[in-house]
């Protein structure tokens, strides 16, 4: 049988469910996804939320996992991972479970080594509850050792930092190597026809691959790469590809080569070498426990930027005005001095290790096992260094700078251009490559995504959403006058009457909805202002986003019908709460990039280089993608009814304001009066 007929027929079988509703786009969705496998080319899609897209890429990466093809398909949250791995790839398989023969593909599903459990750490804890955890856990994921509810509230937090693995580990010198759930997942993943992943895995496999050219890999050698959550793919690609030098990293650092000598002193002392072990282990130690002490020096008055490329980027005001040339000397000293300090220890430790190979006590196991730590922990090491290297030398577009969070410093480098990278990492050397996401497209278009990531899809295409947003949702826009311009109540110092103003505005809204509101801030400052302004009522709660435990509030919110979420960043983009106790989303203001600190500068100085306009190529965009995003929380199910309130009066007084309405899903009314888009969006 042909992938396509596996696919009709899978179909076919979806179509004779109970209550299953059957979508055009769905079906148009897959075979899109099918042609690029049959051509072996690229492409990108919006998938609009509801249409159900993850069947519509499992059921064509099945059948073509049958041909013996092999795909990965990463998303930016864990929450989506999972629901790929749960809930979604079990209905797949069953939908082809006639037409496999002996040909049934393998399914692997991997996360980040610290999402999984540690089986050593595990045995530092009570026996009992390593005992019972062993017992109950299939996969060894955060999320799974939340619902075995061995601990409960912080007590589950503070558990799971100590259980959770470490960032290097001994790998294959731990003597549960073979039953680590980490290790295991990349076994299975390494040789799976489908593949379930997050976008850091993606990357890390991406950039493990160039730098070993091809040796070290996480996924193996896959034939297609499914980027869903795509508009998110620069976010992830940031984090991937920045790096710090700070107490952190060097606490890491510290606790990794004590991991070493754990493993090497012995054996040292077996061949007589202790001593010289001692003073290379020692030295190393040392200059670590220095740049510590060096680093913590630089205060908060020395952040800014250190280096900039292309170097003609120094001469642009706003990068030149926030140069540390103060700490420059110091942060390039300490480098410097970590580079060497990392190749002396590894060249020590690599000589000693070399001349064991004539000792007739250390042949064998013992030399696998020297030579295992020092590959192991070695690769983590030289990363280390080039990274401290780099800080002084960026290359490409990108940019070094110090930042001082109150407490502590971080030197960091990261790029500006993510493109390029992305580009020679990601999409060039992996020619089957399917980006999408229901918010991909600016405008109707691609060029934004285009631009940002690199990509060059052949093929790309906007599906229409499967909702009736004329009938199930309305807009609201507060009449003018009812809320101040933001950005002009900021400079004229104006602040306290428009928080006023928006906390009577939502305060309205939560008292006519009875709660079942979701309000979204572009600021954890504006957030609080307005929370503090808003008296109280015990029959309509309100909960904020705090620091920590954005899981729970947002559990809690989901589980109270008559409660309103006050949220930040992280609840824009991926919350999902369908049904009445999510039935209004209220976007505070347009979430427009303010270029304050030292990427956000440079990108700025880096985009006027080009000839382009930073509001216009950047700002704009990507506040139009986060209005769209914001606005998605809403309607995510047929049966779902709501308001969609835009406070900023921005969207109406100014020319970008028409833009970003029309992004927007079509279809709604748009109403002055908040009682008249609940008639409108049938909730009354």
């Amino acid at each position: 049988m042909t992938p396509r007929a596996r696919i009709e027929r899978a179909f076919a079988r979806l179509a004779e469910r109970p209550g299953y509703t059957d979508r055009y786009n769905q079906r148009q969705l897959a075979w899109l996804i099918e042609e690029r496998y049959a051509e072996g080319n690229s492409g990108a899609y919006e998938a609009p939320t509801g249409l159900g897209k993850s069947l519509a890429v499992l059921i064509p990466a099945l059948a073509y996992a049958a041909e013996g093809k092999r795909t990965v398909i990463a998303t930016y949250t864990n929450v989506l991972a999972e629901q790929y791995w749960r809930k979604d790839l079990p209905l797949a398989l069953e939908l082809l479970d006639d037409v496999w023969g002996e040909a049934k593909p393998t399914v692997a599903f991997l996360m980040g080594r610290q999402r999984y459990a540690c089986l050593a750490q595990l045995d530092n804890e009570p026996h009992t509850l390593g005992e019972a955890y062993r017992d109950r856990a299939t996969w060894g994921i955060e999320s799974e050792f939340r619902t075995l509810r061995l601990a409960a509230g912080r007590e589950a937090t503070a558990l799971w930092r100590r259980l959770a693995g470490p960032p290097v580990c001994p790998a294959r010198l731990c003597t549960h190597y073979q039953d680590c759930y980490y290790y295991s997942a990349r076994r299975a993943a390494e040789r799976a026809g489908v593949v379930i992943t997050n976008h850091a895995v993606v990357l890390q496999d991406a950039v493990m691959r160039d730098a070993s050219e091809g040796d070290q890999v996480l996924l193996g050698k896959f034939d297609a790469l499914i980027v869903d959550e795509a508009h998110d793919f620069v976010a992830a690609a940031q984090a991937a590809l920045e790096f710090e030098l700070n107490d952190k990293s060097l606490t890491t650092i510290l606790g990794l080569t004590g991991r070493m000598d754990q493993t090497l002193a012995p054996l040292a002392n077996q061949a007589g070498t202790l001593p010289e072990w001692n003073r290379i282990y020692g030295a190393f130690r040392v200059d670590l426990e220095t740049a510590r002490r060096d680093l913590g020096m630089i205060g908060e008055e020395h952040t800014g930027i250190l280096e900039i490329a292309p170097a003609d980027l120094a001469e642009h005001p706003s990068v030149k005005g926030r140069r540390a040339h103060t700490v420059r000397p110091l942060v390039e000293r300490l480098g410097d001095h970590l580079a060497l300090s990392v190749k002396a220890f590894l060249d020590g430790a690599q000589a000693i290790v070399t001349r064991w190979k004539d000792d007739e006590s250390l042949r064998g196991t013992a030399m696998r096992e020297a030579q295992e730590c020092l590959r192991n922990y070695g690769m983590f090491l030289r990363e280390y260094a080039y990274g401290c290297r780099g800080l002084i030398a960026p290359s490409g577009a990108s940019v070094s700078f110090v930042g001082h969070d109150g407490t502590a410093p971080t030197a960091r480098l990261e790029p500006v251009d993510l493109a390029e990278p992305l580009k020679n990492l990601v999409w060039t050397p992996n020619p089957v490559t399917i980006a999408m996401s229901a918010t991909l497209a600016v405008d109707g278009g691609f060029d934004f995504f285009k631009r940002t990531t690199g990509a060059e899809p052949r093929s790309t295409e906007v599906l229409a959403s499967p909702f009736d947003y004329s009938r199930q949702a309305a807009l609201y826009l507060p009449p003018m006058g009812a809320v101040p311009d933001p950005s002009e109540a900021r400079k004229r110092g104006l602040e306290g009457p428009y928080f006023d103003a928006v906390a009577h505005q939502i305060a309205d809204i939560v008292a006519h909805m009875g709660g079942r509101t979701l309000a979204l801030f572009h600021s954890r400052r504006e957030m609080e202002e307005v929370y503090r302004r808003i008296e109280p009522r015990e029959d309509l709660p309100i909960y904020m986003q705090r620091g920590t435990g954005v899981a729970s509030v947002g559990e809690r919110f989901k589980n109270e019908e008559r409660a309103t979420l006050f949220a930040v960043r992280s609840f824009w983009t991926g919350f999902d709460a369908p049904g009445k106790t999510l039935s209004c989303v209220v976007l505070v203001r347009v979430p427009f990039e303010v270029p304050v600190d030292p990427p956000q500068l440079a990108r700025q100085a880096w985009l006027e280089s080009k000839g382009e306009n930073p509001f216009f190529s950047w700002t704009l965009p990507q506040a139009k993608m986060m209005v769209r995003q914001g606005a998605g929380r809403l309607i995510r199910r047929d049966a779902d009814h709501g308001v969609i309130a835009i406070l900023d009066p921005r969207v109406r007084t100014k020319r970008y304001g028409e833009a970003i309405l029309e992004n927007l899903p079509p279809g709604m009314t748009m109403c002055e009066d908040f009682l008249e888009a609940m008639v409108h969006a049938g909730l009354e």
